[in-house]
């Protein structure tokens, strides 16, 4: 095969991805490392500072947020002796989502809805981190070759300080998805990114930019009259969806959802599941910052009271201060041992997770007592505090299962657990050791946000775990473990369990028995 050379020491260009006014993409070879990437080749010279000031914005947005799981990753940046810029990106081999819409269509709502969780999620981590994308739009969006999609294309990013007008201007605008007051000129904002990446999910399943005809070219005014026409339905869509992308693209700024953190959490509450029979619950539970209208909406269950937490606990956390955690989702990472393994997410069956109720036993081995009745309450299962390491831990409320408790596999996506429920006397990985309210000042599903608070470091520690074994737990030195949280599921924190679990699986290995309860 011909190599091209660009001059870009180290790397050898394969083909051409793309082509644009202001750039060039290469299939190229890190040849250092043998790794094939995206080679980004400014077609202008940085001749002024304006030039400049745009390429250091750029792969500065882009390198802070490198880190993220759905933003294109920057290896490497800089200018060659000519003047010309250039990045080093990672390869994305499908494409953009424009590429998809363009060869195959609309996408099928589920998919858009969780591709904009995703994306919603890196863009409230460049908010957070003081960047504005400016051009969100299915061009943007890769696809890399694991299927996982990632933002790209900081070229308009802006870093607001303090003191310092963003340049603004029409020219580098994409009108289909731009937000109105862009047209005005109006000074770039996160609105903005929050208003592109709705109109963005939009046309991912309508086909095309909300707004705009199937064909023909619209003039800046018409754009900008037909900017406060009403939001049509997604026809064959759960109207929900709707409804938060018309809250996400309201006209006035102000009236939109305030953050891009709030468009993921409210995305990922709308449950796509057509007909299904009663209530439908949302797939993850967080607080909506409106509420949607409709002629006939589903009824939701409402959160239960949190479990009892003894008035000493209470008083205690009130003295610590703490602040209440944000949810904050991350991308799919798949939690198991001796490699990448995936495992099918579903629920316990009500045979294995038995609730807490008149008959329920703290003992396990009869009619429980009024006591124990009042201590399970709002655990969803049997527990007990006699033997129980779990228990000694003050102020937290934490207790035992009664009887071993086993998992298989677990799977965490944008920071919400799915796991399976196993017998213990079968091969499974994880063994509940300590289960506990969640936090008062944590009240999250959000097992990334939840396993960084003091609390549950405390309770879910190695040497909790360390105390808690039994039987043949005790010839496994307790080194040989890796802890984890389990917060309740989505469904469960829908219906109101606020109950989190340290679990514990030992490392590079499945085990067969119980190692910290004993097995009715």
């Amino acid at each position: 095969m011909q190599f091209e050379r660009t001059g870009v020491p180290g790397y050898e260009v394969v083909e051409v991805l793309g082509q644009g006014g202001f750039a060039t993409v290469y299939r190229a070879r890190q040849l250092a490392v043998g790794r094939e990437v995206a080679l980004k080749m400014d077609s202008r010279v940085l001749a002024t500072d304006r030039d400049r000031q745009r390429f250091l914005r750029e792969v500065t947005a882009a390198g802070q947020l490198s880190g993220h799981p759905h933003v294109v990753a920057v290896y490497d940046a800089g200018v060659l002796d000519n003047g010309r810029p250039y990045m080093v990106l990672e390869l994305c081999p499908g494409g953009s989502l424009g590429d998809r819409l363009h060869q195959t269509g609309p996408l099928p709502a589920a998919e858009a809805r969780d591709i904009g969780v995703r994306i919603a999620d890196a863009l409230a981590a460049a908010h957070a981190g003081g960047v504005l994308h400016r051009d969100i739009k299915p061009g943007n969006i890769m696809i890399d070759r694991y299927g996982n999609v990632g933002l790209a294309d900081f070229g308009l990013a802006a870093m607001p300080r303090p003191g310092q007008e963003l340049s603004v201007t029409r020219e580098a605008l994409t009108p289909a998805f731009a937000p109105p007051e862009a047209f005005r000129l109006a000074e770039p904002t996160p609105a903005g990114d929050v208003y592109s990446l709705a109109a963005t999910i939009y046309a991912l399943v309508h086909g095309r930019p909300p707004h705009f005809p199937a064909e023909g070219s619209l003039g800046i005014a018409e754009v900008i009259v037909r900017h406060t026409w009403p939001l049509p339905d997604l026809p064959g869509v759960s109207p929900r969806l709707t409804e938060v992308l018309r809250h996400a693209m309201a006209p006035d700024p102000a009236d939109r959802l305030p953050s891009a953190a709030a468009l993921r959490d409210a995305l990922a509450a709308v449950d796509l599941v057509e007909d299904a029979p009663g209530p439908r619950t949302p797939t993850f539970a967080p607080t909506l910052a409106f509420t949607p209208t409709r002629t006939s909406a589903p009824t939701v269950p409402q959160p239960a009271a949190p479990p009892t937490v003894p008035e000493s606990a209470s008083a205690a956390r009130k003295k610590k201060g703490r602040l209440r955690v944000s949810v904050v989702a991350v991308g799919v990472v798949v939690v198991g041992t001796g490699g990448t393994v995936a495992y099918q997410y579903l629920p316990p069956s009500t045979s294995e997770a038995s609730t807490a109720g008149p008959s329920a036993s703290a003992s396990g081995t009869g009619g429980a007592s009024a006591s124990a009745q009042a201590a399970n309450a709002g655990f969803g299962v049997p527990t007990t505090t006699e033997d129980c390491p779990a228990a000694g831990v003050e102020g937290l409320g934490g207790r035992c299962t009664t009887t071993a408790e086993c998992w298989s596999g677990m799977v965490v996506d944008v920071g919400i657990v799915s796991v399976n429920r196993s017998d213990c006397l079968v091969s499974h990985l994880w063994e509940t050791f300590a289960i506990a309210p969640l936090p008062s000042d944590g009240m999250t599903n959000n097992q990334k946000e939840l396993i960084k608070h003091p609390d549950v470091r405390e309770l879910c520690s190695r040497k909790v775990l360390a105390e808690s074994r039994q039987a043949d737990g005790l010839k496994i030195d307790s080194s040989r473990w890796t802890i984890d949280v389990l917060p309740p599921t989505a469904t469960q924190y829908a219906d109101g369990l606020r109950v989190m679990r340290c679990v514990a699986t030992v490392t590079g290995e499945e085990s067969t028995g119980a190692y910290f309860r004993p097995r009715a």
